[in-house]
């Protein structure tokens, strides 16, 4: 699954607040209640933050799809799934709520059920557009590293117009909210640095510029995130 999954969670957070951060990315959930109910959901690129109480679940197992690669694996842009979550039966037919089913049987081993579920993905996973598939991977690569567009078009011999119609459809962001989201992503990753460093390390111009891209993308400002005094949702 390495070409299709980029990072796999086995369980529920730990804290009485879940922390949803922007992500590029989507990711597959597998959740089981109490109760023994089982459901398997795709959240979508997420644009903003979001916070609330973390759910007593005895399972939750998360497959982060690299960017770029819903559509092979899903068989939809990734720009219909920005800011939605929906269940995996709705884009892939019945045979996802009997996966849903077959899932329940790995509550005490959620390791297996991760390779069952990934073993589902790539057995859809399809290779239509192989060259643009490498070159979302690489841009993905370039606009993590340095957020200029213009440059990451220019290495890699497209223009930025194209590089952005092909990134959207396949990403779900524009490759300009893809790099600002990743940079906030690694501010939170150095949060317990001094902010004025943290904004160097993470490229912002100053300090007031990482604040303000972060209060932007997370809803609260640095500090409050820090001390947790974050907006739960009420949904």
């Amino acid at each position: 699954m390495h070409p299709w999954i980029e990072d796999v969670t086995l369980r529920s957070p730990s804290t009485a607040i879940t922390v949803l951060a922007p992500d590029p990315a989507a990711t597959v959930v597998w959740r089981m209640t109490k109760a023994g109910e089982s459901d398997v959901l795709v959240v979508g690129p997420r644009t903003k933050a979001d916070y609330h109480a973390t759910k007593d679940l005895p399972v939750c197992v998360r497959l982060r799809i690299r960017p770029g690669r819903v559509s092979p694996l899903l068989g939809t842009a990734a720009d219909h799934l920005v800011d939605r979550t929906i269940p995996l039966h709705h884009l892939c037919g019945p045979s996802a709520q009997t996966l849903a089913e077959q899932l329940t049987a790995y509550r005490e081993t959620p390791e297996q059920a991760v390779e069952v579920l990934g073993n589902y993905l790539a057995a859809r996973a399809t290779d239509r557009l192989p060259g643009r598939l490498d070159l979302v991977s690489n841009a993905v690569s370039e606009l993590t590293a340095s957020p200029r567009v213009e440059d990451a078009a220019a290495r890699l011999g497209v223009s930025e117009r194209y590089l952005r119609r092909v990134f959207r459809q396949a990403v779900g962001l524009s490759p300009k909210q893809f790099a600002r989201i990743t940079r906030v992503r690694s501010v939170i990753a150095q949060a317990r640095r001094p902010w004025a460093d943290t904004a160097a390390y993470a490229g912002y111009a100053d300090q007031s510029h990482l604040i303000a891209d972060f209060r932007a993308l997370m809803r609260v400002t640095p500090t409050a995130y820090a001390t947790g005094k974050v907006p739960l949702s009420t949904c």
